[in-house]
């Protein structure tokens, strides 16, 4: 499943998209392999939104890098 991850608690900034075997949710925590090390992330919303082209509807999480 393709998500969209944003930075920020209200989504402001895309951070990257990702292929997940299943929706994450609230509290989970998903990483990203950063070129050598990870970075993890928390996940603190989830959302879908339509897309205004083609009518689809992508699905989304905001996180909160978790040092």
């Amino acid at each position: 499943m393709k998500v969209e991850v944003f930075a920020g608690e209200h989504g402001d900034t895309l951070l990257f998209a990702g292929n997940f075997p299943a929706m994450p949710r609230i509290g989970e925590t998903i990483s990203r392999d950063a070129g050598g090390y990870f970075e993890y992330f928390d996940v603190t919303g989830v959302w879908y939104r339509q897309d205004g082209e083609s009518g689809r509807f992508n699905a989304c999480v905001s996180v909160k890098l978790n040092d």
